[in-house]
């Protein structure tokens, strides 16, 4: 099922390019800067180009490794590293083991936690990642790459698409594994600013402040808004349209949320666009903005029940030091509930970051969501969670250990309703995670 599809997707990319003109407002929209080497990897680690920016801790995490991506593992190579180069490939990941403390409150497993909520009080494997991939060239009027990410560990278990991989592993063990991504791209240069880029198979979306790579999160845990407003995957076609250095647009067609192998014979449709600011801070935009939409049927053999989701996030840089993130989502389902009505769920989440020198960057988390329904969670409430937690960089100068980060946290969740189990409305939870890049 997944080859028809892709090819499928592959005719829906070329019918679909043609019409993605430039808008004559666009070059007046802001103000142009000099077009960046617009590559796969360097943009947010999980994230096409085009996607929703990562938390604002992820620069402060990766400027104590600024050659990462490759890292140890291709510098260990020896004569097969050149003519790799040569080409373009590139082979990293990196290894994250977390332990989530259960302090008070709540029940096993964690409700509202579900990435570390499996076995609380016990040291997992969350991510063992690897990634095999060719950026394209945005220098090149034309160029092709590809990307493969690898992963085993407890995370699999909840990012895994539907169809693919859906008996690797066992029960609550660390042992599951998980292709996140694995897609062909093709790059178009239309001007000295611009170009078309196509994404074909499954890539992570666009939608939420946070991704899945451990490396790209200002925080161990991950907000309720990843967890349960958003889709982790899409497996499809996504054109992006790269207009200048400040917007872009995409628009695509994929199977749905989380799956690989249609469950009822329809597409979903999304699209969105980027803007980041003319005006430079520190190497990057001061500002930016993204917003994303998808909506179509996901519900097995039912092709009239749309659900439909709209994402916003912001980052805006006070300080070379100093973010602050925006996170807000809408959804809505048709035919849902328990009564056969339509459900909606809503949130926002909102962190600060302060990359305080190369040893450490503290975030605070803060966040609201709704289910009225209890579509998403199980339980209808509304649902509070603020964490405080700070990324570590032991030894930033060191050749190799510069690629350790150590981060831990403080979380409290509460509800207007008894949601955490044994009549508890709260639950407060200590965590951290150990990351080695390679």
């Amino acid at each position: 099922m997944v080859l028809p599809r892709l090819k499928k997707s592959l005719a829906l990319a070329a019918v679909i390019a043609p019409c993605m003109a430039v808008p004559a407002w666009a070059d007046e929209f802001l103000q142009p800067a000099p077009i960046p080497t617009l590559t796969l990897a360097e943009a947010t680690p999980a994230q096409p180009p085009g996607a929703a920016p990562a938390t604002p801790a992820a620069p402060a995490a990766e400027a104590a490794a600024p050659n990462y991506p490759p890292g140890l593992f291709m510098d260990a190579l020896g004569p097969v590293k050149k003519p790799m180069d040569d080409l373009g490939l590139r082979v990293y990941g990196w290894v994250e083991a977390g332990f989530t403390g259960h302090l008070s409150g709540g029940q096993h497993p964690l409700p509202m936690m579900l990435f570390e909520s499996i076995r609380p009080n016990n040291l997992h494997l969350q991510q063992l990642r690897l990634t095999f991939d060719r950026p394209y060239d945005s220098g090149k009027n034309v160029d092709f790459g590809f990307r493969m990410d690898g992963m085993l560990g407890i995370d699999s278990l909840f990012t895994h698409s539907l169809g693919m991989f859906d008996k690797a592993g066992h029960g609550q063990s660390d042992a599951w594994a998980d292709m996140t991504q694995g897609y062909v791209q093709g790059w178009i240069k239309t001007g000295k600013e611009s170009g078309l880029e196509i994404t074909a198979g499954k890539f992570v979306t666009p939608f939420g402040a946070e991704v899945i790579d451990a490396t790209g999160n200002a925080l161990f845990s991950h907000s309720d808004l990843f967890n349960f407003a958003i889709p982790f995957a899409h497996t499809g076609v996504k054109l992006n349209y790269i207009i200048n250095p400040q917007v872009s647009v995409y628009v695509g067609a994929v199977e749905g949320w989380d799956i690989t192998e249609d469950n009822n014979d329809s597409w979903s449709e999304m699209a969105g666009f980027s803007l980041n600011s003319a005006e430079q801070i520190e190497g990057h935009a001061r500002g930016s903005l993204a917003l994303n939409f998808i909506t179509g049927p996901e519900q097995k053999d039912n092709v009239g029940n749309y659900r439909t989701v709209v994402d916003l996030v912001g980052i805006w840089w006070w300080t070379g030091k100093l973010s602050q993130t925006l996170n807000f989502d809408y959804g809505t389902e048709a035919g849902a509930n328990a009564k056969g009505n339509g459900a909606h769920w809503y949130g926002v989440a909102h962190y600060l970051t302060y990359a305080w020198n190369d040893y450490a960057a503290p975030t605070w988390r803060v966040e609201w969501f709704a289910d009225p329904d209890g579509v998403r969670t199980g339980t209808a409430a509304n649902y509070y969670e603020t964490t405080f937690g700070v990324s570590l960089t032991p030894f930033p100068k060191h050749t190799v250990w510069k690629n350790l980060m150590v981060r831990p946290e403080l979380r409290w969740d509460w509800a207007d309703r008894e949601a955490f189990g044994d009549d508890h409305h709260n639950q407060l939870t200590a965590g951290v995670d150990v990351i080695f890049k390679f």
